[in-house]
């Protein structure tokens, strides 16, 4: 009964939202689009997994609070929302090397989740992404090998947290015949991983404000080559047991007013392969000072005070939808 009142007050709020709209037209299309998943039955469906194979292209499925372990494919373009991002939880033992939730359709969004996977395996993946166009946000990526493993171009990371992942928090998987590139990791955190970022033939990515404290290796981390043309900004790197950032064989790439300090083993380290790295340190930083914090055999080296349109500076929501969800979450957890 509660959730027939759930859906009635969720149809009431489109009609605000999007007056032009008739309700009958509403009511027959936008509500079959809607589906509640809660552990309780007291939703439409019990299993994320049911839910997604009973979806239409372009659903959006709320989750409730609880423990799902379930191995989730998603292959179809939907949208994945958590009542609570730490009390919703997917949490599966997958097969070795193997995902919690893999995207394998373009333009899914997964939002206010927690994502655990303790398989064996070191390339056990919290999330894998396959496909292009996707936004994860608001999420806690914990506890599994590799957080989020991104083996394709322009998807966003906005607003995670990634918390002892035993290899990488994100790790950027290009390669010589597969781009990996226009991913944008924003706003996020990295904390107790091995690398925060690991980058392997990956170019035009983004990092911008982002925290990277006290991992066991590298807080960014471009290994093997061709990490080029990345830009790294606003971001703080602090307290790392190796180098805050390591660049192997990447060249053109811009590290821009981020706070660098008290990497155990250098800040800023550029292997010979590495060329034409631009650094522009923090406005209040000393030029002299922050050369001394930086180990480099990087040619040419040189610094910039002020440029203009440095970086892309983090969105905050601005379209009804994203309203909208925020509203229908809100009203869900008065009724769990």
């Amino acid at each position: 009964m509660r959730w027939k009142v759930v859906r009635w007050i969720v149809l009431l709020l489109i009609c605000l939202i999007l007056t032009s709209v008739s309700v009958s037209a509403i009511e027959s299309n936008s509500l079959k689009s809607i589906i509640i998943v809660s552990k309780n039955a007291k939703g439409d469906y019990q299993t994320i997994n049911e839910a997604i194979n009973n979806a239409a292209e372009g659903a959006i499925i709320y989750i409730g609070e609880g423990y799902y372990d379930e191995s989730i494919n998603i292959n179809k373009k939907i949208i994945l929302i958590g009542l609570d991002k730490i009390k919703t939880i997917i949490n599966p033992v997958s097969i070795e090397n193997a995902y919690a939730i893999r995207l394998g359709a373009p333009g899914v969004e997964v939002k206010n989740l927690t994502i655990i996977n303790g398989a064996p395996g070191l390339y056990t993946t919290g999330i894998k992404i396959t496909t292009t166009g996707n936004r994860i946000e608001n999420c806690v990526i914990e506890n599994t090998p590799v957080g989020i493993a991104i083996w394709s171009s322009e998807n966003l990371i906005e607003n995670c947290s990634f918390i002892k992942c035993n290899d990488e928090g994100i790790a950027l998987m290009g390669s010589n015949t597969r781009k990996c590139e226009k991913n944008q990791i924003k706003n996020c955190s990295f904390y107790s991983n091995c690398d925060g970022i690991e980058l392997q033939y990956s170019s035009n990515n983004l990092i911008t404000d982002c925290i990277f404290r006290e991992n066991y290796h590298t807080g960014i981390d471009a290994i093997r080559e061709k990490n080029n043309n990345n830009t790294i900004a606003y971001c703080t790197i602090a307290n790392n047991d190796v180098h805050g950032i390591y660049l192997s064989a990447s060249s053109e790439n811009r590290i821009i007013r981020c706070d660098i300090t008290e990497n155990r083993d250098g800040n800023i380290y550029f292997d010979k392969g590495s060329t034409n790295n631009e650094l522009i340190p923090l406005i209040s930083s000393n030029t002299e000072k922050t050369k001394q914090n930086f180990i480099t055999s990087n040619t040419p080296e040189y610094y910039s005070s002020t440029r203009e349109n440095e970086a892309s500076k983090s969105s905050t929501p601005n379209n009804i939808f994203e309203i909208f969800s925020s509203l229908i979450a809100s009203i869900l957890n008065l009724f769990n």
